[in-house]
């Protein structure tokens, strides 16, 4: 077994399998290792169709195509076309998989284990894994978590968790969904949002778990299922405070907090935080230039959208006046630069906030 490398990687999710490809790319010796290559993670698997030529994925994985975005308060709905940008939806346990061999292929060595503890040294990481029955001590000159939400290296080095939300979510086969829906309302997600996302075969739905209100089942109610399904719970992390680096550990992914506000789009985020890292490790750069090339391309954008999420989600009015705003194919069309786009976001909060004041002081139009 190796004991020995450069960067050891912890969690082969999108984020982590991808940094160990680019770092192989670069000829920088990588370590990768995964608890249960068995695990699904529990999302709709949605990623951006053009993440797949970014980062050279090849497309016999995407099982649906995604043209249209659904917004869904009450009785309303608006669709929001999205097909110059679409969205592709993968079998996360496929998906990662293929992931993981596209390291393994690049020469990444990848491992089936847990991490079990950490020491950091003044020139090394020290980190125990446990493979099969044997604890294994593997030595690297940089430790990368990539190991979610529920971070364990993170806990043990900063001393913090993620902050997150606790969802419910259930796969149903019966509830035809062939769109990607964002439903609102205090009964159903409070200041979040629920979802209804098409998947390889059914359909995925979820929303909040928290206090006494029963909002899953508010939500299925208002969807119609009648189908017997079982209820998990997950936590999703949420956009507060990134930690990019301490102490010879990198963060990338969930364990970083690096998902997006608004649409919780995290797979391309997590892919593209590792891409990040890797040319900077691979430039032999300082460990701070990853936090400032992550922050010159997304900050902004992920900045605006948390205060959008925190008006325009505040409660049903606020929500009601979001749905007018979208409305207008324009502002869609802004919106869809700040969710699905990569260039340079030529819209802030401001001017939202003067859109509100017009759509709060305008009068309703008079029907005859």
């Amino acid at each position: 077994m190796k004991t020995e490398c450069e960067i050891l990687i912890i969690g082969a999710g999108p984020a982590g399998s991808t940094l160990a490809r680019e770092l192989s790319k670069h000829a920088i010796d990588n370590i990768l290792v995964q608890r249960n290559f068995n695990f699904k993670k529990p999302c709709g698997g949605g990623v951006r169709v053009d993440a797949f030529d970014e980062f050279g994925l090849d497309k016999k994985y995407i099982k649906k195509d995604i043209h249209t975005i659904i917004l869904a308060f009450k009785e309303k709905r608006i669709s929001v076309d999205i097909h110059e940008n679409p969205l592709a939806i993968v079998e996360r346990r496929e998906f990662d998989s293929y992931l993981r061999d596209e390291a393994k292929n690049a020469g990444s060595v990848v491992y089936e284990a847990t991490f079990i503890d950490v020491q950091i040294q003044e020139d090394c990481v020290l980190s125990s894994i446990k493979i099969g029955n044997e604890i294994k001590t593997i030595k690297s000159k940089y430790l990368v978590a990539a190991d979610g939400v529920n971070s364990k290296i993170r806990k043990m080095i900063n001393k913090d968790q993620v902050p997150s939300l606790m969802t419910n979510y259930a796969d149903l086969n019966s509830l035809a969904c062939t769109d990607c829906e964002f439903h609102f309302g205090e009964e159903i997600a409070s200041k979040e949002y629920a979802w209804s996302f098409p998947e390889a075969n059914g359909t995925n739905i979820g929303t909040l778990s928290r206090g006494d209100t029963p909002y899953m089942s508010n939500f299925e109610n208002s969807l119609g299922v009648d189908e017997e399904h079982k209820i998990y719970g997950y936590k999703i992390p949420k956009y507060d405070k990134a930690l990019f680096y301490k102490t010879r550990v990198f963060f990338v992914g969930d364990s970083a907090t690096q998902v997006l506000p608004f649409t919780y789009e995290g797979i391309y985020y997590a892919m593209s935080s590792a891409k990040i890292l890797a040319e900077v490790l691979a430039q032999r750069c300082e460990p701070d230039e990853y936090e400032k090339r992550w922050n010159k391309k997304y900050l902004r954008k992920f900045q605006t959208l948390k205060k959008l999420q925190q008006i325009f989600l505040y409660n049903d009015f606020m929500v009601a006046l979001m749905m007018r705003m979208y409305q207008s194919k324009s502002i869609q069309e802004k919106m869809i630069d700040l969710w699905l786009r990569d260039r340079k976001v030529t819209i802030d909060f401001m001017f939202f906030m003067r859109l509100l004041v017009r759509l709060l002081t305008s009068r309703p139009k008079q029907t005859s």
